[in-house]
């Protein structure tokens, strides 16, 4: 019996863009046009516990993003992808789709009101290691006067993103992975075009410490956790390193901002 938490796929349409994991565009049987992953999509299902588990600690550091959640395939779903099959039948992550949303671009980022969130984005990016922050996942939503920024996508993270497990968390803390600028790096052209409206402050980052503390709790990570469906996750030893991975992020988040200054400052 599957929990009524859960958004049923009534029909599957056809695939979004030219992504690697090959988001399609559904309809659930409520009528909301969402945007899924499947189950046994073609990176695996690990992408599917990336995108929910950030998704669930984006929301308790009140990051606007998509109402996104678990869904489900079944033999009553009708599939107008040529690509789909029974395999993908169980549970995907969905994201509800946005009407009147574009790419982020340089002009538009002054008119954002919610703009001064791309601290919490950057700080969230280092806390997830999300070498994969780029204009198609940070959309600006047009309604009205209200010109809004929404992510998406968090499926390449926790450092070897779609095939981490407790190894590479467990090498990251050894070699104290705070001090790494990979994150800035890779993200660098799309931070330094919000940066040159926000400029990043080494004070301001830091005051949005005490809200990850407060947010990214062992009890608030195992919760998330045991609302994801098994067939995801991956050891129970990778889950608890992840924990404690985060953990141990959150702890250098000061020393994550000095890191941050650093970069932009050489």
């Amino acid at each position: 019996m599957i929990a009524i938490k859960y958004k049923h796929i009534r029909t599957v349409q056809h695939n979004i863009g030219n992504g690697t994991t090959e988001p399609k565009f559904a309809v659930t049987d409520d009528d909301t046009q969402v945007i899924i992953k499947t189950f046994n999509g073609p990176q695996g299902n690990l992408v599917l516990f990336n995108e929910y588990f950030c998704y669930r600690l984006a929301i308790l550091l009140d990051i606007k993003m998509p109402i996104s959640g678990i869904c489900y395939i079944d033999g009553s779903t009708k599939i107008y992808n040529d690509d789909m099959g029974n395999h993908n039948e169980g549970f995907g992550f969905y994201s509800t789709y946005l009407n009147k949303v574009a790419p982020l671009i340089q002009t538009i980022v002054p008119l954002i009101q919610n703009k001064e969130d791309f601290y919490k984005i950057l700080l969230f990016d280092h806390l997830i290691y999300n070498t994969d922050r780029n204009a198609g996942n940070l959309l600006v939503q047009y309604y009205k006067s209200n010109i809004t920024l929404q992510v998406i996508d968090h499926t390449h993270v926790f450092i070897n993103q779609t095939f981490w497990d407790a190894n590479c968390l467990i090498r990251g803390m050894e070699d104290k992975d705070y001090h790494s600028t990979k994150i800035m790096e890779y993200n660098d052209y799309l931070y330094r075009m919000i940066m040159q409206v926000v400029p990043f402050k080494l004070d301001i980052a830091i005051n949005y410490i005490p809200l990850f503390e407060k947010c990214i709790t062992i009890k608030n990570m195992e919760q998330i956790i045991n609302d994801i469906p098994d067939i995801w996750k991956p050891m129970d030893i990778s889950l608890k390193t992840l924990i404690e991975y985060l953990q141990y992020r959150v702890s250098h988040l000061e020393d994550i901002c000095i890191t941050i200054r650093n970069y932009l400052n050489k």
